[in-house]
């Protein structure tokens, strides 16, 4: 269940979810969609659903918390983007999409209250 922000809806940007043919790109990318054996553990989950609600996030700058009821559990949400972003799945999905893994770029609150830039691709690294 998501929790309810104290920002009002009308405030929220809008993000457009991905089009039938950002989908048919990105998805060969995604491990998720590679295999239609059978599953254990958790309930298969949409997992066109999961990127847009990762998608949202990294577009909206907010807390994983405030997405919107429509969109994937946050929790859900955040293991995914933590997986990809880790595999380095993210980057190729923002690579296909948008020809820049810019958008991974995000805010980071430090102790202190501090404010620095965290680049989420390994490519940044020396």
């Amino acid at each position: 269940m998501n929790i309810p922000s104290s920002e009002p809806i009308a405030a929220r940007p809008v993000i457009e979810e991905l089009s039938d043919d950002q989908w048919q790109r990105i998805a060969p990318l995604l491990p998720e969609t590679l295999n239609d054996g059978p599953r254990r553990g958790r309930p298969p989950i949409d997992i066109r659903r999961v990127v847009d609600s990762v998608m949202w996030v990294l577009h909206t700058h907010a807390p994983w918390s405030a997405m919107p009821d429509h969109y994937v559990p946050y929790q859900t949400a955040h293991r995914y983007y933590l997986r990809w972003k880790k595999s380095g799945v993210l980057t190729a999905i923002m690579l296909a999409l948008f020809r820049t893994d810019a958008l991974l770029e995000t805010r980071v609150k430090r102790k202190g209250g501090v404010r620095a830039i965290e680049i989420a691709t390994d490519s940044a690294a020396p």
